[in-house]
C-alpha cells in the first residue's frame, strides 16, 4: 500500500503543475492478476578440484515450477561455476583478484519472455574494479513472471560465525506481497549464503561489498525501483562506505505513466498535448455530446491495474472496462440538475498503470 501511495503523491504533483484542484473520481481497482513463477538461484560451496582450481561456488539457476521457493533438482536448468583467484605465496605475495557481479536490466525476447535482468559475474583479472566482457565468466538471467508480483532479492553482510566461518553475505529472497518494494521478513521464501574464502597465505585481497536500497521514483527509475551499488571495502569494516562506490545498477519497477493537458473550445473533438509518455499510448479524443468526450486507448491497458486522474473539481474521468477508452465529462453546474457543457482549457488528464 505504501507504494502505491508514494506513486500516487508523485504523479499528482505532475498533475497540478498545469493547474490546481482536487482529484477527479478514480476508475475501479479490478482485481490482481495471477502470480507468475519465479526464477530461483542457488549457491553451494564448490571445493577444489575440476570444476574450480581454488574452490569457489556452483551457482544453479532455474524456474520455480512447484512454487514451494526450493530450486529443486528437476527445476535446475543452468549450472555455471565461480571460481577463487589464486592464493598469493609467503607474507610478500600480492592481493588475491576480486569477483565482480554486474546486474543489468534484460528486455522481454528470447531469455526472458517478460523481460527481467541478466546477472553477470566473473573475476576482475585487471584489476580496475569493473567487470569488463573479457572477464564474464557466467551469465545467468532472472526473469519476470506475467502478471505476478514482482521478486525481491535483498543482500546483507553476514559477520564471521557458524553461516559463513570468514563473513560473507546472506542472500534472500521472495515475493514483495504487499507491493511496498522491500523485503519484509514474512516475505522470504529462500536465503542463501555467499561465504568469504578462507585467508591464504598471501595478503588479503579486499573484498567486493554490494549494497541494494530503494531508488524513489525519477529520471533513474520512472517508476521507482531499486539501485544497486558496487565497490571494494577499502577500508575493511564490511560496509560499502560513499567513497568506496565504483558503480551503480538500477533494476526498475514496470511502472509507467501516460499524461496529458486537454482542451476542448466549441462543439470541436478535444485536443490532447502529452506531457510525459513512457506507457507507449495514444489516446485520440472526440465529442459525443455537450460536455461528454471518449479518448480512445491504443493499444489497450489493463483496466485492473490503471488509474485515471484528472487535475480539475468540474471534469470526471473513467477508464472503461476492457481498457480501451477513458469517458470525460465537464461538469458546468449542479443546481437544480447535473448539466455538462463544452469548452475547457488546460485539463490535465493521465494514466498510471502499476505493474
Amino acid at each position: 500500500m505504501r507504494n502505491y501511495c508514494i506513486l500516487f503523491i508523485v504523479f499528482c504533483a505532475v498533475l497540478f503543475s498545469c493547474k490546481k484542484g482536487t482529484q477527479g473520481r478514480n476508475g475501479t481497482d479490478g482485481t490482481d492478476g495471477v502470480n507468475g513463477k519465479n526464477s530461483l538461484i542457488d549457491f553451494v560451496a564448490e571445493p577444489a578440484g575440476t570444476n574450480c582450481a581454488n574452490g569457489g561456488y556452483k551457482v544453479l539457476s532455474g524456474i520455480d515450477q512447484n512454487g514451494n521457493g526450493t530450486l529443486d533438482a528437476g527445476e535446475v536448468q543452468v549450472t555455471k561455476y565461480l571460481c577463487n583467484g589464486t592464493n598469493g605465496n609467503g607474507g610478500t605475495g600480492s592481493n588475491g583478484k576480486n569477483s565482480l557481479i554486474s546486474f543489468v536490466t534484460e528486455g522481454a525476447g528470447a531469455n526472458c519472455s517478460s523481460g527481467g535482468y541478466k546477472v553477470m559475474s566473473g573475476v576482475d583479472t585487471n584489476g580496475n574494479n569493473v567487470l569488463d566482457d573479457s572477464e564474464v565468466q557466467s551469465t545467468k538471467y532472472i526473469c519476470n513472471g506475467d502478471e505476478g508480483r514482482v521478486s525481491l532479492v535483498s543482500v546483507v553482510a553476514e559477520a564471521a560465525g557458524a553461516n559463513c566461518a570468514s563473513g560473507g553475505f546472506k542472500v534472500t529472497t521472495g515475493l514483495d506481497m504487499n507491493r511496498n518494494n522491500i523485503l519484509d521478513n514474512s516475505e522470504v521464501q529462500g536465503t542463501q549464503y555467499i561465504c568469504n574464502a578462507a585467508g591464504g597465505t598471501g595478503t588479503n585481497g579486499y573484498n567486493s561489498l554490494v549494497d541494494v536500497v530503494p531508488e524513489p521514483i525519477g529520471t533513474n527509475c520512472a517508476g521507482g525501483g531499486t539501485r544497486i551499488n558496487y565497490g571494494m571495502d577499502m577500508n575493511r569494516n564490511n560496509v560499502l562506505d560513499q567513497a568506496e562506490i565504483s558503480k551503480v545498477s538500477y533494476l526498475c519497477n514496470a511502472n509507467r505513466v501516460y499524461a496529458a493537458v486537454v482542451s476542448q473550445q466549441g462543439t470541436g473533438a478535444p485536443i490532447g498535448i502529452p506531457l510525459v509518455n513512457n506507457l507507449g499510448v495514444t489516446v485520440s479524443w472526440s465529442r459525443t455530446a455537450a460536455g461528454k468526450y471518449t479518448g480512445a486507448i491504443s493499444p489497450a491497458v489493463n483496466p485492473s491495474k490503471t488509474l485515471v486522474l484528472s487535475n480539475n473539481t468540474n471534469v470526471t474521468t473513467v477508464l472503461n472496462s476492457n481498457g480501451t477508452a477513458i469517458t470525460l465529462e465537464n461538469v458546468c453546474s449542479t443546481t437544480p440538475t447535473t448539466t455538462f457543457c463544452d469548452n475547457f482549457v488546460n485539463v490535465t488528464v493521465g494514466l498510471l498503470v502499476v505493474d
